[in-house]
Order: C-alpha cells, then structure tokens, then sequence
C-alpha cells in the first residue's frame, strides 16, 4: 500500500520530534554533569579556604604562646612544648605541635659562611650518623652538595660528576629543605626517614646550639666522642624533673664531665628558633604547614612556612 503524502510528512515530524528529544536528553544530562562539577568545584573552594584559614588561626595561637614564653630557660615541661591534641573547630578539625629547632643538629651548620666545610660539625654529623647506623660518607657527599668547591670532600665526596645525567646540578649552596636530601648523592627515604627526628635546616649562623633541655640522647651523644650513654640517660632523666638552668649546671659537682669535651657554645639552655606544624581538616580537605621561627629575645620572626604532607 502506497503511503500518502502526508502519513509521510507525519512519519518524518515524529523522526525529528523523537531525535529532538534525544538531544535534549543529552543535553539535560551534560548540562546536570556540569551543574554538579560546578558544585563540587565551589565545595573544594570553600573547604579549602576553611582549611587554611583554620591553619592560620592555629598559627597565630601558637606564636601568641612563644610570645608569652619566658625566655631565660626552654625545657619540654613549658607550655610550648606540651601536647596539643586534635580540637573540634565548626565542622573540621585543627591539630598542631611546637618544637624548638635547637633539640636539633642543622645540616647547614657543616658549611660556613665562605662555603667551606666546617670540620667540627663534620665530625658531629658523622658521629650522629654512625649512632642511626648511616653509611658516614654520606655526609662527605653532603658537603659537596653544599660546599662552594669542585674538590670532593673526604672518601665519599661527590662533586658534579657524580650528578652526569640527572635533570639538576650540584647546588653548591645551603639546604632549603629537609626534603633536598633526596637530590643528594647516596640520600633516599629510608636514610631521611631516620635523620628527620634528629636533624633539621635552617639558616645557619656558624654553629647552631643544642639545648640540653631538649635534644634526645642521639644528638647529645654525637657533640662528642665517648660520651658515657648512662651520663646522657641520668641528664635526660633528671630535666624531667627540673630543667637545666645553664650549661654549668649540667656539670655541678664533678657530674657529666663529658661536656667538657663540648665547644661551650654548642650547649644552650634557651632556644633560639621554633618549628611550628598545624593542621586542619574539614571533611575531605585536609592542609598542613609548616612555619620555622626565629626567636630573639622577646621578637618573633617567621622565617619560612611551606605546605607539607603532614604533621
């Protein structure tokens, strides 16, 4: 049977409405996609700036409390020091913790201000290593990273030809980062994972002290050679008790002669630089920072913070 012309007409109208339709559909579908894109791009937006915000409060409380600090004498018993567990903040969560920078050896302290290798931290550096059980000649190859000469330093020196091939260069220049470790020669995670507890970088002024108050038996036990571990454990455990007033306390009564062995300017009882970690989570937003300070006397200056993985 022959259609007539209109059935025809009809037959190719339902065609296009149906194919319009269609269309529609997938534009109603782009479209709802891109709504929630949207959506969820402006939830990020706002979480993340409730996160940052929430970190920069956790800041400002935590120089608020070095500010009030007393600082004649810096022990693990101050204020500072004390834990500070995770705290509910509107939705999220805000957690953080201070230390002082002088519970540490600073690996920039192994070159000094003409860019040659300070010998004597040197020496700590690779005492301390020996304690963690690292191979020591990865501090010579440290201090060709670090040093201004093209001569390797020590049996482990490497200088730029041990870097042929890499994306960078020998940096010949101090430490930014802790994390910079992993661009020097013989250096992966598992070496930096043990150095991150008793090292830190910052900038240095020659010789950076360590404060009897604070540093943990690995570092007091590297400042110098035969240092008797049952001397350092009595000190660790009498600070808990009472903090060292000064360094000539520690030797009060003919006890920790070891000290004497020390460079007097090694040993502090104040601390002269923070690390400050806060962090701050709002459901799946999460940001952490960290803010090194310098302390003198009674001023506060924010040296450097950079975003990190976490506390």
């Amino acid at each position: 049977m022959i259609r007539s012309t209109s059935e025809k007409e009809r037959g190719i109208a339902l065609v296009m409405v149906l194919a319009l339709v269609a269309l529609v559909a997938v534009w109603a579908v782009q479209s709802a996609d891109e709504d929630w894109i949207s959506l969820r791009r402006a939830e990020n937006m706002q979480l993340a700036s409730e996160t940052w915000l929430a970190v920069e409060s956790g800041q400002a409380l935590a120089l608020r409390t070095l500010a009030a600090d007393d600082t004649a004498v810096d022990s693990l018993d101050e204020e500072w020091a004390l834990d500070w567990p995770p705290f509910p903040v509107d939705d999220g969560i805000i957690a953080g913790k201070i230390e002082d920078a002088n519970r540490y050896i600073n690996l920039n302290d192994l070159i000094d201000a003409e860019g040659k290798a300070n010998s004597d931290t040197v020496a700590v550096v690779k005492r301390l290593f020996g304690r963690l059980e690292l191979d020591t000649q990865l501090v010579d190859a440290l201090v060709d990273w670090m040093d201004s000469d093209k001569i390797p330093y020590g049996s482990g020196g490497a200088e730029s030809s041990a870097y042929a091939g890499k994306a960078y260069t020998i940096k010949n220049a101090p430490l930014d980062s802790l994390n910079e470790l992993l661009l020097v020669y013989g250096f992966d995670r598992e070496v930096l994972k043990k150095l991150t507890k008793v090292v830190i970088v910052r900038p240095s002024k020659g010789i950076s002290g360590v404060n009897i108050n604070t540093a943990p038996a690995e570092v007091l036990l590297s400042l110098a050679e035969n240092i008797p571990q049952g001397d350092v454990d009595a000190m660790i455990q009498k600070r808990k008790s009472a903090a060292y007033k000064s360094v000539s306390e520690l030797t009060s009564g003919g006890i920790n002669l070891w000290a004497a062995k020390i460079k007097p300017s090694w040993l502090v009882t104040q601390s002269d630089a923070f690390v400050i970690r806060v962090e701050a989570r709002f459901d799946r937003a999460r940001w952490t920072e960290r803010m090194l300070v310098a302390r003198q006397g009674d001023k506060l200056q924010v040296l450097s913070r950079r975003k990190v993985a976490g506390l």
